[in-house]
């Protein structure tokens, strides 16, 4: 019978709460699930442009509004109540059809808060592609 890691404890969060203090939108992250998963609660008007992740697989859900997500050769809409499942390796990018969406957006294993925050706290793009390289994430 496996046990999980020490580190790791139960937790519940309410509407509004996330595991920082500093950014509620984060519901689980590398810290507080030992590193099995990530997941960010984004209310947006974009997404991401076509990039591939090598480290981790994936998935949204979306909750409101309606998503356009082109995964490799396809490209499909998912509105609300809808499940995406991205893989590693295979390039895809995803953007906001009209107004505003609410997805919950998920990698196994996590760490992609991580990389969020250090991608948005550089400026140029030389440094946002050296954030990426370090997290096994390429814009294509």
């Amino acid at each position: 019978m496996s046990q999980h890691p020490a580190a790791m404890k139960g937790y519940v969060l309410h509407a509004g709460e996330g595991v920082s203090v500093d950014d509620p939108s984060t519901k689980a992250s590398k810290v507080s699930t030992a590193g099995s998963l990530t997941l960010i609660e984004s209310r947006t008007t974009g997404g991401a442009p076509l990039h591939v992740h090598t480290r981790e697989d994936e998935y949204f859900y979306v909750v409101e509004g309606v998503i356009s997500v082109r995964l490799g050769d396809e490209t499909f809409e998912a509105g609300p109540r809808s499940f995406v499942f991205l893989p590693r390796n295979i390039p895809h990018e995803w953007d906001v059809v009209g107004g505003e969406a609410t997805v919950l957006l998920m990698t196994i294993p996590g760490g992609l808060e991580e990389f969020l925050g250090e991608y948005h706290a550089v400026g140029s793009k030389e440094a946002r592609d050296q954030v990426a390289t370090k997290y096994g994430i390429t814009f294509l």
